[in-house]
């Protein structure tokens, strides 16, 4: 299906998943797309897994850098598991003040594991404390040199669910050139309900709004919108989709499935 688009032209790279992909030949891999493409890590849990684990994965990771030489590779920032190591059930947020020192310290050891700066992705927040995100990402970049991997919809989420307002984040876009959108929905609990990242369906309208008002902030050369999508994989809804981002963006950008 994603070849398809490639070669129908409706989008410009493709950011692999990249854990699902280090136990095929780097050579197979490597010649599937005719096209740029970006590493986004879901799994090492840097922050918390153990450095003989991590050694090992980016030793593993750096054979696929150096055959394929994304455009980005980028990771997550959020806990895995609880104070025990109990694995969570959904990904928990960072305390951006108390754990700021721990962190900094991770991320300037792991992307010296990796060989270069990662770029690394906004949480959609339910909680107060998320309104310390965006100081939070700009003083790691500053002393760390990783970037920020910019979600747009998850920047919604936050909004909706704790009033982070949108324009907080605007030195973070201006920083950056790589961003992420996707879909999400109410969760299925009550009092309260809260807006969770999904990846299910269709962008909401707020969140291209959010596009269209800062366009130009988004709009520079390099840049990339990677488009979301990890359950209801439907070809016509997903182009649809990405569809009304070429819109936003008049097609001067890319953008990826």
């Amino acid at each position: 299906m994603v070849r398809q688009m490639v070669g129908e032209g409706e989008v410009d790279y493709v950011e692999f998943l990249i854990d699902n992909f280090l136990h095929v030949p780097v050579k197979e891999v490597a010649e599937a797309f005719d096209c740029p493409v970006g590493f986004h890590i879901m799994h090492s849990r840097f922050l918390e897994s153990d450095e003989d684990h991590l050694i090992s994965f980016a030793k593993r990771l750096r054979e696929f850098i150096d055959a394929m030489k994304p455009l980005y590779v980028s990771d997550h920032l959020a806990h895995f598991s609880n104070p025990k190591g109990r694995q969570l059930y959904h990904l928990a947020e960072l305390d951006y003040q108390r754990d700021y020192e721990r962190v900094r310290q991770k991320v300037e050891w792991w992307q010296e594991q990796l060989r270069q700066p990662l770029y690394l992705e906004n949480f959609p927040s339910i909680m107060d404390s998320g309104a310390d995100a965006p100081e939070f990402f700009m003083r790691l970049a500053k002393e760390t040199g990783s970037e920020t991997l910019f979600d747009a919809s998850n920047a919604v989420c936050a909004y909706l669910n704790c009033g982070l307002a949108l324009d907080s984040w605007e030195n973070v876009i201006d920083s950056t050139l790589h961003y992420h959108v996707a879909s999400y929905r109410q969760s299925l609990t009550e009092n309260p309900s809260v807006i969770v990242d999904s990846h299910d369906g269709l962008m909401s309208e707020e969140t291209l709004g959010f596009l269209a008002g800062y366009k130009k902030r988004f709009e520079k050369p390099g840049a990339t919108m990677t488009y979301e999508r990890d359950q209801n994989i439907e070809y016509d809804s997903i182009v649809s989709d990405i569809r009304k981002l070429r819109a936003v963006f008049c097609d001067t950008e890319g953008a990826a499935a």
